[in-house]
């Protein structure tokens, strides 16, 4: 007869077995299988050492390291996360000038940008807006006041074409005035920046030229005194180059201190005194000076040195007036509206033909220039308009 005795286990290993399956990913009947045991018995192990009925001293069932299924979750977890951290930054690139305006700008910019992954609740989220406010303003009325500023931000965008895009705040915010608006600098200044204007005049470039103390051809009878009283008694004129596709072209200019007006002007592929002789006779066609009465004002450059432009003033008992030699001062209302052309005008367009070139001085000079420009020394109007009020 064949005797089977019966295993018996010791407490420790008892005690390694159940800590085991209690620190285990695996089900009770494969670590069973293992450590050569029948499921039953360990899961009797488990109750007795795990219980406060058997043991004074229980094991603490925290479970198992994170199995397969929780590892997944927690990936899926992950890259929700990641989703929507790539979402928030491409959305602040978009709306990054958006991040420190008013509510009601922040709100425009979620309703034109949401979408069913930008949804409306992550759009609040990042720019720190409730939702709730969200829905009140898109049922809420326009108030007065956003009446008047989209009246007003119509007339500054008609404004904007009709200046080329070149006038700032201070120039637009002078049309309004003058045509009715009440309103002032800041608040135009706000509207503009609503729809992201910004003039297209480039920042000028200041230069340094050190003054030499050399005698004059002509005197300095002007002498910087750049206000006067009355049209046709002081002229300045000056010259300057334009590169196009063909080569330099130069302009020669003459304005009227009265009024800032530029009342002659002509172009050339050459840099001679006849340029200069063009210019002084549709100036003088235009205006019909009284000759001795008027001072011409300019630098001392060849073209107004020579003989033919001294002989044809002289004639007419003009005043011949020089700037010191390398002092571009003397002659900075001349210096001024070359620099004014460049960076309004022709900054903004590409490269042109000779041709080209001189239209866009016309168009300027006679339709925006002496006719549109606002002009801070003419209490903000026009020459034109200036003149008209003698």
């Amino acid at each position: 007869m064949k005797i089977i005795t019966r295993k018996t286990h010791t407490a420790a290993f008892k005690l390694a077995a159940v800590q085991q399956s209690l620190n285990s990913p695996d089900t009770v009947k494969a670590l069973a299988g293992k450590l050569g045991i029948h499921p039953a018995l360990l899961s009797k192990w488990r109750a007795q050492l795990t219980s406060k009925k058997h043991t004074s001293k229980p094991i603490k069932n925290v479970g198992p390291n994170k199995g397969l299924a929780e590892l997944e979750r927690e990936n899926r977890g992950l890259k929700k996360r990641l989703e929507r951290a790539e979402l928030e930054n491409d959305n602040l690139k978009k709306g990054e000038g958006v991040l420190r305006q008013t509510p009601g700008i922040k709100f425009q910019f979620i309703q034109g940008y949401c979408s069913t992954r930008r949804t409306i609740k992550l759009l609040c989220d990042i720019f720190g807006v409730s939702r709730s406010g969200y829905y009140s303003w898109l049922v809420r009325k326009p108030s007065q006041r956003d009446k008047d500023n989209e009246v007003l931000s119509d007339f500054l965008k008609e404004k904007i074409a009709e200046h080329r895009s070149i006038a700032g705040y201070r120039k637009l915010w002078l049309d309004a005035v003058a045509n009715g608006f009440d309103c002032n600098k800041k608040r135009v200044q706000s509207l503009l920046q609503v729809f992201d204007y910004r003039s297209k005049a480039c920042k000028r470039k200041f230069g340094v030229v050190k003054p030499r103390l050399i005698e004059t051809r002509a005197p300095n009878y002007l002498n910087r005194e750049f206000e006067v009283a009355k049209p046709n008694t002081v002229w300045v004129s000056d010259i300057t180059q334009i590169r196009c596709k063909e080569g330099w072209q130069y302009l020669c200019v003459i304005i009227d201190l009265y009024s800032r007006k530029v009342v002659g002007w002509a172009t050339s592929y050459i840099n001679s005194s006849e340029l200069v002789m063009k210019s002084l006779k549709q100036a003088w066609v235009e205006r019909r000076p009284n000759g001795s009465e008027l001072m011409f004002h300019s630098d001392q450059g060849a073209q107004y040195r020579s003989f033919e432009v001294l002989k044809w003033l002289t004639k007419r008992k003009v005043t011949v007036s020089m700037s010191r030699k390398g002092n571009c001062w003397d002659n900075a209302c001349s210096e001024s509206f070359f620099a004014q052309l460049k960076k309004e005008w022709f900054s903004n367009l590409e490269e042109l033909s000779r041709k080209e070139m001189t239209t866009q001085c016309r168009f300027y000079i006679d339709d925006y220039y002496n006719m549109v420009r606002r002009h801070g020394t003419l209490n903000g109007v026009s020459p034109i308009v200036f003149e008209s009020r003698i």
